[in-house]
């Protein structure tokens, strides 16, 4: 191998060079091998002992793979998902470069995109690594070399410490959000009621004095009307007594003129 330098292993390459411990022969493909769940650990629990789990839509379930890697100096690995999964609906994180030098089993965090629960069954291929050859590096020496038992116990603090049982922990960022608006409703009822108890102590404090203007206000416009009423009438009366007087003035010179001389009106009456 050290006389091809930067190429992609075949699956019989991958085989002989013993990359892949506790390795099955159905699983070696002509260019990759197809790594297998070996352990479940749901998010708040323990290694499920479990054959399968049922991912729930939107759920999330972190898995180790049954197989370890065991690469050379020479020999880095590329992880892929599985393209089954992926039409399934089902992604897988946390995935992508092994180093040369690295050892010990592969995990990924299942995520299930899809409408339906996805079982995961042990077993199961979810993974997919090709190995290519590359040039030796003295930084291979310091990469990662786990046993089985170290590396769960790894995952399985990891799980615990920051895993959720769904996608972006959405039950507690449904229920953050429910309680964000129940407060903020709870926050606006408060605003509004003490709103509302300000507009009747307001309304109980100048509903009187409105109630006193307007009658006030209404005493003094009948007022106002009645008083006009009395100009009017006395104006008119003055008027029609002015015009009698000059109509009186009138018929009076009329009938002077009118009269012979000598001649005196007889007294009305009886003699």
């Amino acid at each position: 191998m050290a006389n091809q330098q930067l190429s992609l292993l075949s699956g019989e390459e991958i085989k002989t060079g013993a990359l892949v411990e506790q390795g099955e022969e159905k699983l070696f493909r002509a260019s990759t091998y197809d790594l297998s769940v070996g352990d479940i650990i749901p998010s708040g629990a323990g290694i499920s002992g479990d054959s399968k789990y049922s991912l729930p839509p939107g759920g999330m379930v972190r898995v180790v793979s049954k197989e370890s890697l065991k690469l050379p100096d020479t020999v880095t690995g590329h992880v892929l998902l599985k393209n089954e999964l992926c039409t399934r609906g089902v992604l897988a994180i946390n995935i992508g470069v092994v180093d040369p030098g690295f050892e010990g089993p592969i995990s990924s965090t299942l995520i299930n995109f899809g409408r339906e629960a996805c079982v995961v069954e042990k077993g199961t291929p979810f993974l997919r690594v090709s190995f290519h050859r590359c040039p030796q590096s003295p930084k291979a020496k310091a990469s990662a070399k786990y046993d089985r038992e170290t590396y769960l116990k790894r995952v399985k603090q990891e799980v615990l410490a920051y895993s959720g049982p769904t996608f972006l922990n959405m039950d507690a960022m449904t229920a953050k959000a429910a309680e964000k608006a129940f407060v903020s409703f709870k926050e606006g009822l408060v605003l509004w009621a003490t709103l509302v108890a300000v507009l009747l102590a307001l309304l109980a404090i100048f509903a009187p004095l409105g109630a006193s203007y307007v009658e006030k206000y209404v005493v003094a416009r009948e007022q106002r009307e009645t008083q006009l009423e009395q100009a009017v009438e006395k104006k008119l009366d003055e008027r029609y007594e002015n015009r009698l007087k000059a109509l009186s003035d009138q018929v009076e010179q009329l009938r002077k003129a009118t009269e012979k001389p000598g001649q005196r009106t007889a007294p009305t009456g009886k003699q």
